[in-house]
């Protein structure tokens, strides 16, 4: 099926990469649906693509390829919500932030969680203060091992 967006132009998405929200993202509870989509000309990014609004998409990251220790403890409830198995492992993106000078930022506060099996997907809001949302990746002129990983797939 093809998609037309505003920012990247007329997209392919498959009905596997369809995604339920069921509550919706933080200030955007009225969109349910979206594509989580996978375009070679943005890696590593994915993007999180609004079927009801052409503009509205979310560049993500899987945040524990470039941030140590990020394991975000899901409640039951969450679990619940998503349709996950007991011992069944979702994946874990965050939106990401490309500002204007090229830094990056992770909101690791309120990662998206997906249950792949189900094509379910929740924002969850962790209570953990460890995690920032901006958790800095990526800052012009940085040469930590952490933004060079990132910076090496732009």
């Amino acid at each position: 099926m093809k998609i037309h967006t505003a920012t990247l132009g007329v997209v392919e998405a498959t009905p596997e990469s369809f995604l339920t929200l069921s509550e919706g993202l933080v200030g955007f509870e009225e969109h349910k649906e979206f594509a989580l989509l996978t375009l070679a000309d943005y890696e590593p990014f994915r993007w999180l693509q609004s079927f009801s609004d052409p503009g509205l998409s979310f560049p993500l990251l899987a945040p524990s390829r470039y941030v140590s220790g990020f394991e975000p403890a899901l409640t039951e409830t969450d679990r619940l919500a998503l349709g996950l198995e007991p011992g069944e492992l979702p994946d874990v993106y965050a939106i990401a932030s490309v500002a204007d000078d090229g830094s990056v930022t992770l909101n690791l506060r309120a990662p998206v969680v997906v249950n792949p099996r189900k094509r379910t997907a929740r924002q969850v809001v962790l209570a953990d203060s460890r995690w920032e949302v901006q958790h800095p990746l990526v800052r012009r002129g940085s040469a930590t091992p952490q933004s060079a990983r990132v910076a090496d797939g732009l």
